[in-house]
């Protein structure tokens, strides 16, 4: 799991470059430390320049965004007729500053009211491999604008945080095309005042669903999901105040100008 840094309290923070393994002479390969991780989202681009005597000189810069929205960049720099040699410096940058919540309305009418038509066409569907998560990703297909998730436990910026009914903070309304975040939590209550009591486990750990509504006054989310109950997609309902422990978070999908991608 990523530690978070005690010097500067977010994720990034200095990796192992590994320059033996000269990992920069392969198009889109980070350091070997970052391969295979799925808590973290990277892209790459190259410039390059023309030195006297016709040398090529190529900057490949690396950006590495963790789970909290910091990043690392990774810059090498090396000559094209002979990449060995390679000049190799890393940099950390903050999380973006916390939105105000007219920035986060424009967020929701930017692609959250997309998602939530997309997700409302999906119903009775199984989308991609069935999983919580492919339902998301296929959403988010259709907005090369947005900034895609990162691993399965961020989705841009937080609405809304629930810690098992013992901590909640909240930044704006939830809206429709949310994305809801389920670990490792357990509701027990009642459905209606005559009802039996209910007991449920969601997210063990993890589980997402895209946010169809929000009843403020019964702390209840209903929410497009799939790959839980039913491999299709289903509208399911969820009562916040029931929740006994665990966690809850709903995300705002950002563009990807939020964390300065373009």
């Amino acid at each position: 799991a990523p530690r978070v840094s005690s010097d500067h309290g977010f994720i990034a923070g200095d990796i192992e470059l590994d320059p033996g393994i000269q990992w920069w002479t392969h198009p889109n390969m980070p350091p070997p430390v970052l391969q295979n991780r799925r808590d973290v989202i990277y892209e790459t681009e190259d410039s390059t320049t023309t030195r006297r005597g016709g040398r090529q000189a190529i900057t490949r810069n690396i950006y590495v965004l963790y789970m909290d929205y910091s990043q690392t960049v990774i810059a090498a720099h090396f000559e094209a007729r002979d990449p060995s040699e390679a000049s190799l410096e890393q940099h950390h940058e903050p999380p973006p500053p916390r939105l105000r919540q007219d920035q986060l309305e424009d967020a929701h009418t930017r692609f959250g009211i997309r998602i939530a038509d997309g997700a409302n066409s999906k119903k009775d569907t199984v989308v991609g491999d069935g999983s919580p998560n492919a339902l998301i990703l296929e959403l988010m297909a259709s907005l090369p604008d947005a900034l895609r998730p990162v691993g399965s436990r961020a989705y841009g910026a937080l609405v809304y945080a629930n810690l098992a009914n013992a901590s909640v903070q909240q930044f704006d309304e939830i809206r429709s095309g949310d994305i809801v975040t389920f670990r490792n939590t357990k509701f027990q209550g009642h459905h209606g005042p005559l009802k039996p009591k209910y007991s449920s486990e969601i997210g063990k750990p993890d589980h997402v669903a895209i946010v169809f509504d929000w009843d403020g006054t019964k702390k209840k989310v209903r929410a497009w999901e799939q790959g839980r109950e039913s491999k299709k997609v289903k509208l399911e309902s969820f009562k916040l105040g029931d929740m006994k422990s665990g966690e809850v978070k709903v995300w705002r999908v950002m563009a990807r100008q939020w964390v300065g991608w373009e």
